[in-house]
């Protein structure tokens, strides 16, 4: 329509029907922009408050965990040595413990080959076990050098708990298994059989292992066959083995030695008498393992004899393994199988782990590191203290307080109505007088001020939390510790439970974000304003087509008219011609 110049008339039509279109447009499209803007506002005050709300949603129903209140905590005096873990089943209190020795896994070094590329095994299987773990290695023309023999072991073991690397020293090259089995008992063990298939240039037989393990006891001055001993058991353990040897009365060192050889014939134990500067003493030998351990224990006797409990080892003397030779290439024990062993209170604890959870009902001993020696005889230990973990329990509350302020604060500020300056209108919030959060915060501060049970915590201001002028909690920290510590189980009831505050708070704020709750409802009403039917969006089209429909109106009653003058004009100019053209008329300049 623009340019549009009547051809009669002259004037601008389009300017006078724009003009006339704008007059009939401009109110209702002013009104529509201040529902919509009205609108929007709204929406996204509601938006920004509900979210504000969900914060503090998740706020109550932490603190509304009945876990939180059984939750405990662990310290240990020295971490270097170990550090615990408490669940709730852990009684609050303190325990001394003492670390002696850490669990361990077996590693073995086995007889040493040339470290050449042509070196090569007879065929047979090889056994290897560790405890109750153990896998079998068929060794064939195809993998029967060192390298095949580690990639074989390798493969059968990734899922036991065994493997085998080779290592190379003065003496030739080895395969080193390992074990990720801690705990006594756990010692490798290799068994070779050759099938006689394949013929190598070295005999399978030679990689068979057996740990073994060799404790001194202590040393006597006189001759082994003149030093007696009263009457007593000997109880000798050594792996799975187990042997009481009964010592009579006058018997000497000599008799000793015998009587543990003849009672360990056939199980892998035996005894021999050694003899160097400190004097003559008894060192036992086991082929069970790397684990010996004896036991002294006197039932009387000749007083001028020695006690039998003089042949227990000395503290902090425990059996030893040989380990592999680097000159002969003889195979050993780099590292052997043993279990944990720890006090707590003065009790003996042995664990195959490092991770002790049978020792104190509901709490974990991570061990680091064991005690020095002189650490152990000085009676030094490290205190694991279980307690109430208060402070998670305060962390919370405190995000409660947070989350709940930030509700206040969100509402007071959607809800604001700021003066300006004089004679000038003020600035509100888009929610000012809004039902919904009248409601909502006059619902929170009813369960706030409610006061529960008959003693001790009643309401939040026998916590040190109080309300300030704006509405917003504010919490004396002082008084809420001393809370804690006071009145933990009673500051609990008043949280949780069936009657709680968390509860009721939990079941306020549900009504208000729950799917079909005030808040959808709001949302959904406000977003129909918009969009919906006989919404705005609609309202705006229909005035368009309405608009639309007078311009065309009026484009066409201006142009008729202009059309029409335009047609009175030219008659008016045929009828000054046909004038001008009779006689006696006279034209005026």
């Amino acid at each position: 329509m623009a340019g549009i110049l009547g051809v009669g008339t002259g004037i601008k039509i389009d300017e006078i029907v724009a003009a006339l279109v704008n007059a009939e447009k401009a109110p209702k499209t002013q009104q529509l922009d201040r529902l919509e803007k009205a609108t929007t506002s709204r929406f996204s005050a509601l938006g920004t408050l509900k979210g504000s709300l969900s914060g503090l949603q998740t706020a109550i129903q932490n603190l509304n965990k009945p876990s939180l209140f059984t939750n405990r905590t662990a310290s240990s005096s020295s971490s270097a040595v170990l550090s615990a873990k408490a669940d709730t089943a852990a009684i609050a209190g303190k325990y001394s413990v003492q670390v002696q020795q850490l669990a361990t896994s077996s590693k073995v070094g086995l007889q040493s080959v040339p470290a050449t590329a042509s070196t090569t095994f007879n065929s047979g299987k090889m056994t290897i076990s560790a405890g109750s773990s153990s896998i079998e290695v068929d060794v064939t023309a195809t993998n029967n050098t060192l390298a095949g023999v580690r990639d074989s072991i390798n493969a059968a073991g990734k899922d036991k708990g065994i493997s085998a690397t080779i290592v190379t020293d003065a003496s030739g090259s080895r395969l080193v298994l390992n074990s990720s089995k801690p705990g006594a008992g756990n010692d490798i063990k290799v068994a070779v059989a050759e099938d006689g298939v394949t013929t190598g240039t070295v005999a399978l037989t030679t990689q068979a292992f057996q740990s073994s393990a060799s404790l001194k006891l202590p040393a006597f001055s006189g001759a082994p066959a003149s030093t007696l001993f009263q009457s007593g058991n000997l109880a000798i353990k050594a792996g799975s083995t187990n042997l009481n040897v009964a010592i009579s009365d006058g018997s000497s060192l000599e008799n000793v030695r015998d009587a543990i050889n003849a009672s360990g014939a056939g199980q892998g134990v035996s005894a021999s008498i050694e003899t160097d500067a400190s004097g003559s003493r008894l060192v036992l030998n086991s082929t069970n393992g790397t684990a010996l351990e004896v036991t002294a224990t006197a039932s009387g006797g000749t007083p001028t004899s020695n006690a039998l409990t003089s042949l227990n080892p000395a503290a902090g003397v425990t059996s030893t393994s040989a380990s592999p030779n680097s000159t002969s290439g003889a195979a050993g024990v780099i590292s052997k199988a043993q279990s944990a062993v720890l006090f707590v209170d003065g009790l003996k604890v042995v664990s195959e782990s490092n991770t002790v959870s049978s020792a104190i009902d509901g709490v974990t001993l991570n061990l680091a590191s064991a005690q020095s020696e002189s650490d152990l005889a000085a009676g030094k230990t490290v205190d694991v203290t279980i307690g109430v973990d208060k402070g998670s329990v305060k962390t919370n509350i405190q995000k409660f307080v947070d989350a709940y302020n930030g509700v206040m604060t969100t509402a007071a500020q959607q809800t604001a109505v700021v003066q300006v300056g004089e004679g000038s209108k003020p600035v509100t919030g888009a929610l000012v007088g809004d039902a919904t959060v009248r409601g909502l915060l006059a619902g929170l501060r009813n369960e706030l001020v409610k006061t529960t049970g008959e003693e001790g915590v009643r309401a939040l201001a026998d916590l040190g939390i109080t309300t300030q002028k704006d509405g917003t909690l504010k919490i004396d920290d002082a008084k809420l510790s001393s809370a804690l510590d006071t009145n933990f189980e009673q500051v609990s009831s008043y949280f949780t439970g069936d009657k709680g505050l968390m509860v009721r708070l939990d079941k306020n704020v549900g009504e208000y974000l729950k799917t079909g709750g005030v808040f959808d409802q709001r949302t959904k009403a406000l977003q129909a304003t918009l969009t919906g039917p006989g919404g705005i969006d609609e309202q705006r089209k229909a005035l368009d087509m309405r608009v639309g429909k007078i311009q065309e109106r009026l484009v066409a009653q201006y142009t008729a008219m202009d059309q029409l003058v335009a047609r009175l004009q030219k008659t008016s100019e045929s009828l000054s011609n046909q004038l001008a053209s009779l006689p006696g008329f006279v034209k005026k300049d």
